[in-house]
C-alpha cells in the first residue's frame, strides 16, 4: 500500500525545495560579487603602485585616465559591491533560518505521518 502524504506536507516540501533553490542562487550571486570585489581590490593595489600612464576600459576601447579618477571609480565600485555582498549575506541568513525551520516542520510532519500508518503496511 502506498503511503499518502497530506496536502499540507506536500506544500511544505515544495516550499522547502523553492527555498533551497533561492538559497543556492543567493550563494552563487554572493560568490560572484566576492570574486568581483577581489578583482577590484587587486586593481586598486595596482593603480596605487603604478608610476606610468594608466588606462581604463570603456567598451572596446582603452582610454587614458588620471590616477585620481581611477582610484575614485574603483573605490565607488568597491563600496557598491561590498554593500551588495552585505545585502546578500542578510538575505542568505534569512533563507537559512527559513530552511531550517521548514526542515524541522517537515521532519516532525513526516515522522507523524509514518507513525499514523498501520503496522506491516
Amino acid at each position: 500500500m502506498q503511503q499518502q502524504i497530506p496536502e499540507e506536507l506536500r506544500t511544505k516540501i515544495a516550499q522547502f525545495q523553492t527555498l533551497q533553490q533561492q538559497l543556492q542562487l543567493v550563494a552563487m550571486q554572493k560568490q560572484q560579487l566576492l570574486l568581483e570585489k577581489n578583482d577590484l581590490d587587486e586593481a586598486s593595489k595596482e593603480v596605487e603602485k603604478s608610476k606610468g600612464d594608466l588606462y581604463k576600459s570603456v567598451g572596446p576601447l582603452l582610454i587614458k585616465a588620471p590616477k585620481t579618477e581611477l582610484k575614485k571609480e574603483l573605490g565607488e565600485k568597491t563600496t557598491s559591491t561590498s554593500s551588495r555582498i552585505t545585502l546578500l549575506e542578510k538575505q542568505e541568513q534569512k533563507l537559512v533560518m527559513k530552511v531550517q525551520e521548514l526542515q524541522k516542520d517537515l521532519q516532525a510532519g513526516l515522522g507523524g505521518a509514518e507513525a499514523n500508518q498501520p503496522a506491516g503496511g
